[in-house]
């Protein structure tokens, strides 16, 4: 009886932990999807160059003019540098809107990254013409 009990609380000790590690994996995702959003609203996605997107793929932070991006380790820096990659090609509005509603749909909504109506927060957003492939 006593293996059986153990086996139980292990097992429910297990779950907890999982149930942790999913909510950090959920925010190592999030982080990297916000700043990927923060620099694609923001004018200096014009100014992104294929070098910045090598750094990022590097884990390493890029500066544009006077603002850096991707300064914190970010465990998924080669798909952030990928998606980044693609959002030049598809063109940054497109893009960001895809970005946007992939958070909404697999994260839900972030208290800091949506406004109160469950919407992206795209007051700093403006519209970048397409670059096709």
């Amino acid at each position: 009886m006593g293996t059986i009990h153990a086996q139980r609380r292990d097992s429910a000790v297990k779950k907890r932990l999982l149930a942790e590690l999913h909510n950090w994996e959920r925010l190592l995702v999030l982080q990297s999807l916000n700043e990927a959003i923060r620099l694609m609203q923001s004018k200096k996605v014009e100014k992104l160059t294929d070098q910045h997107i090598h750094a990022v793929a590097e884990y390493g932070p890029i500066r544009i003019d006077d603002e850096v991006f991707f300064d914190k380790a970010f465990s998924s820096g080669k798909d952030v540098a990928a998606c980044l990659s693609f959002a030049m090609q598809i063109g940054w509005q497109e893009a960001l809107d895809d970005i946007v509603r992939f958070r909404l749909t697999v994260l839900g909504p972030d208290v800091e990254a949506v406004s109160g109506n469950g919407q992206a927060d795209d007051s700093n957003a403006h519209t970048l013409p397409s670059s096709r492939i």
